[in-house]
């Protein structure tokens, strides 16, 4: 029996344990990291990451483990260290993992999480992360450690780089181990690139480390000086090596592993050889109870020859009495003993056997099985179901590198097959992203697809494929012409698709045609996904024009999603009532729904997207602080979840809000990191950039802030109108800036209008009858707006400052009495800066107001002695005004305003007014 004496101790490591144990440490007291052992095949990458999970386990760190295997299929090494703990309690009632269910539970069935435009690799590292968390809830924190990553597919090294980023806050360390070999280099060199991460190479010892590890395998007995010189040449300081060499009995240096392997397979009878190099061409993780079938050998024999392979050390035992490869170079030497045809058969009969039996780690080996037998075409039929069941659960790009090589698999054949990867090729590169490679790909085959019977069909569907391509590129105009190519005027997705070209050329009227008739096909044929989108496009037409008829269609497609199971359908249309619910009412139950629904579902962008709308109404009803909170967590989520538009129009909230809150030098540095103004228009960017001066009554500076903006989001039929619309038309009146033929424009299409948007037209109305002497009439027309926004407060009171504003100026109703009312509701809501523009107000009708002292100081500056009226003149101080403009502003004489100036330079130490400025900015 050979005996492989197994080192019990890690030799020639001394600064690779260092960092170890650093990250180890670092990761208890919450620093998480990430760690990537990198080398070649039997270096020791596990006996490190064994130490590393030894300490782990000492300081009181869960460990999780995975490994990625040759032909392991996406997500292999996760789903390993994570799936077997998902119904723990601790996961199953964590309300942080909830959304993320879906995803997870994808890791187990095999089916599609939720697909809401969301990064699947962000997701489920997300998802990953705070299983973790829970798992490691009330312990030092979680080591998740993944194995032999050379073999993971592109997705699982995706999430791994996004774990490596996220778990820097977190209690956990993500380790990982890879090859680096010329032919396996590129999943090292990539995790050795991530930013942050702890990259160790794992060297060949020297001679006297291999002394050493010598000496450690037999009990401390070190070896004759020549003889580990002698075993130093044969094993090059390789460790695995090392010790396969000093297993040998009777010799004190046998010869090379590959010898050494074809040794240990001689001193095994024939069926016994049979049975070991089944093992191998079955895999590096191979199924032990196939080999009956594979090898021809009886299930005896195949027993017995096992037994034989663990006394002779070329199968050990592991955990559990599990059976494997001592190294994977171990088994590479099994598979060179091979002749080519005794690899064509084994091969063709362990595919078989995989693909018949389609268990989830069966199928990727049985697809390169089938290659290897010189199968192609069976290959590509096991490729292409694989692809579709990684595309299903978001492992996007290992469907596209499957389908490629399905693709290569049958290049030159004929048959339905090629129609079938193609057109699955399309839809995963669209995806991705990559929308024009696609439509290339699509391009190159359709003329291939041509005839009558199957090979029509796949024309036809490969059309339709191509059009929903081209819709999601923009290309309107190629996605008409795929459609009228596909020949299909009666199937309801050729009418849906193009009712969406429609849509999106500008064409509103067409599409809108299109879509009813998308509608009524959709109904007859019984296709309810087709209904559900067709309804969706309907409901897209009326946006600006007809709100009820919005509202009908979305009612009606959550309603057929609903019956038919359609989840992501059924949220979107929720969401569509939800946020017409947001734009008139006060209370949203359907945007609560939906919210439930998208959590439920995983569909974390939606998420994201109801945050955003239920900030809106927050804003109306609460203010911008707690607005803030909302809109911040949306920006989050949409960058986590790489949404770049969703994340602009998010930080345009935020910076509309800060705006709204006084903080404009907050709001234009929030605008700023978004860069130049995207293509799309958000009426929350100009809201962002006029509050300011709307705070300081200058109404000519605020209509100029916003009117860049609000003629795209006029002209922009794809979107909902939104209250700042009302707030432009209201100051474009006040301003007497062109206001009427603003204002006809959106009262054309009056059943657009959310009652937001027509209280502003009303206020507008107000302002305008007082201006032309009819001040009964403005009065009336306050009070209807008043009792139109009498649930959105907040938003009542700043829109009135600029009708009591034109009130003053006018001459009409009895704007001091009104200011009063909503001086005294600002300052109960705490809203300093509506309070102070009021207080401005009523200084310019006469009846000014004294808050000395009630101004909140910040602790810093209070401690500095600084009182409520300093901090009055060093906001605006902050703003650039003027000593003068100063005083009038605070019905102050110049000399007081001198005085509170040099005041403050005294107490901050500050040299400048542009000095006091940060002061005011850092409070």
């Amino acid at each position: 029996m050979t005996t492989v004496l197994r080192c019990p101790v890690v030799v020639g490591r001394a600064g690779e344990l260092a960092e170890v144990h650093r990250l180890v440490a670092a990761t208890a007291s919450g620093r998480g990291g990430a760690l990537a052992v990198v080398g070649e095949a039997g270096v020791g990458k596990t006996r490190l990451l064994d130490a590393a999970a030894s300490a782990a386990a000492d300081a009181g760190l869960l460990v999780l483990s995975g490994r990625a295997v040759q032909g392991g299929g996406s997500y292999r090494a996760i789903a390993e260290a994570v799936v077997g703990r998902l119904d723990a309690p601790a996961v199953r009632e964590s309300p942080a993992v909830r959304p993320y269910r879906a995803v997870l539970d994808a890791l187990v069935t095999g089916g599609a999480g939720a697909a809401d435009g969301a990064d699947p690799a962000v997701v489920l590292g997300e998802g990953v992360l705070r299983v973790v968390c829970a798992l490691a809830a009330g312990r030092a924190g979680c080591l998740l450690r993944l194995e032999d990553l050379h073999w993971a597919d592109e997705d699982t090294l995706a999430v791994v780089e996004y774990l490596a980023v996220a778990v820097r806050d977190r209690p956990v360390l993500v380790a990982v181990s890879s090859r680096d070999e010329p032919a396996e280099a590129a999943a090292a060199a990539r995790l050795r690139a991530l930013p942050g991460i702890t990259a160790v190479h794992v060297r060949r010892l020297a001679e006297p480390d291999v002394a050493a590890l010598a000496a450690a395998c037999r009990g401390g007995r070190p070896l004759p000086p020549e003889v580990v010189r002698d075993l130093y040449r044969r094993s090059d300081g390789l460790p695995f090596l090392v010790e396969e060499l000093l297993a040998e009995p009777g010799r004190e240096v046998p010869p090379s592993l590959e010898a050494l392997v074809a040794a240990r397979l001689a001193a095994l009878d024939a069926p016994g050889r049979t049975v070991l190099r089944a093992a191998a061409v079955l895999g590096p993780d191979p199924d032990w109870g196939l080999l009956a079938a594979v090898s021809g050998v009886a299930d005896a024999d195949v027993v017995g020859a096992l037994r034989r392979a663990v006394d002779v050390g070329l199968v050990v035992r592991a955990d559990a009495g599990a059976l494997r490869w001592p190294h994977a170079l171990a088994r590479d030497a099994v598979l060179a003993t091979l002749l080519p045809p005794e690899r064509v058969v084994l091969a063709a009969r362990a595919a078989q056997l995989l693909a018949e039996r389609a268990g989830p780690d069966d199928e990727p080996r049985a697809a390169e099985l089938f290659a290897e037998a010189g199968r192609p075409r069976d290959a590509a039929r096991v490729l292409l179901r694989l692809a579709r069941r990684a595309a299903g659960r978001g492992a996007l790009h290992s469907a596209d590198a499957l389908l490629a090589r399905a693709a290569a698999a049958v290049s030159g054949l004929d048959g339905e097959i090629a129609g079938e990867i193609v057109r699955e090729r399309v839809s995963v590169l669209t995806l991705v992203g990559r929308a024009d490679e696609a439509l290339a790909i699509g391009d190159a085959h359709l003329d291939a697809l041509t005839g009558p019977g199957p090979t029509g069909s796949a024309h036809a569907e490969l059309c339709l494929r191509l059009a929903r391509t081209a819709v999601t590129a923009a290309r309107w105009t190629a996605a008409q012409d795929y459609v009228e190519r596909a020949g299909r005027p009666d199937d309801p997705r050729s009418t849906v698709l193009r009712a969406d070209a429609a849509f999106g050329a500008g064409r509103a009227a067409e599409a809108a045609a299109l879509a009813a008739d998308a509608v009524t096909r959709a109904e007859e044929a019984g296709d309810p996904a087709a209904l559900c989108e067709a309804l969706g496009i309907s409901a897209r037409t009326t946006w600006q024009t007809d709100l009820p008829a919005t509202a009908a269609s979305f009612r009606r497609a959550a309603q057929v999603a609903a019956e038919h199971g359609l989840t992501p359908w059924r949220v979107t249309a929720l969401f569509g009532v939800g946020m017409l619910e947001a734009l008139d009412g006060d209370a949203v139950p359907t945007l609560h729904r939906a919210r439930e629904l998208a959590a439920e579902a995983g569909m974390l962008a939606q998420l994201a997207s109801i945050d955003l709308i239920e900030s809106d109404l927050v804003l109306h009803t609460r203010g911008p602080i707690a607005a803030l909170d909302l809109a911040l967590r949306g920006a989050d989520a949409a960058a986590r979840l790489r949404l770049p538009q969703l994340r602009t129009q998010a930080l345009e909230q935020v910076a509309a809000y800060r705006a709204a809150a006084g903080d404009a030098a907050g709001a234009a540095e929030v605008l700023a990191s978004i860069g130049p103004r995207p293509p799309w228009a958000n009426p929350f960017r100009g809201f962002a950039t006029a509050m300011e001066a709307l705070l300081e009554h200058d109404l000519p500076r605020a209509v100029a802030a916003m009117n860049p903006t609000m003629p795209l989001v006029r002209r922009d039929r794809g979107i909902v109108l939104l209250s700042p619309v009302g707030l432009w038309v209201l100051l474009r009146t006040a301003a007497d800036d062109r206001a009427a033929e603003a204002r006809a424009e959106l009262t054309a299409m009056a059943g657009g209008l959310s009652s937001t948007i027509r209280a502003g037209i009303g206020y507008a109305d107000a302002v305008m009858a007082g201006r032309s002497g009819g001040p009964q009439d403005a009065v009336a027309h306050l009070r209807a707006a008043d009792a139109a926004l009498a649930g959105r407060p907040w938003w009542r009171r700043l829109l009135r400052l600029v009708v009591l504003g034109c009130a003053i100026a006018d001459g009409w109703g009895d704007p001091v009495a009104e200011l009063r009312a909503d001086l005294a509701a600002h300052g109960q809501a705490g809203d300093a800066h509506l309070e102070r523009a009021c207080q401005d107000l009523l200084r310019r009708a006469g009846a000014p107001t004294r808050r000395r002292g009630r101004t909140a100081v910040p602790p810093r500056l209070a401690a500095l002695g600084v009182t409520g009226r300093e901090i009055d003149v060093l906001s605006l101080v902050a703003r650039g005004l003027t000593n003068a403009e100063i005083a009038e502003r605070l019905v102050l004489s110049r000399r007081t305003v001198e005085t509170h100036v040099a005041s403050l330079l005294a107490k901050t130490g500050a040299a400048s007014r542009r000095e006091l400025r940060r002061w005011a900015d850092a409070g």
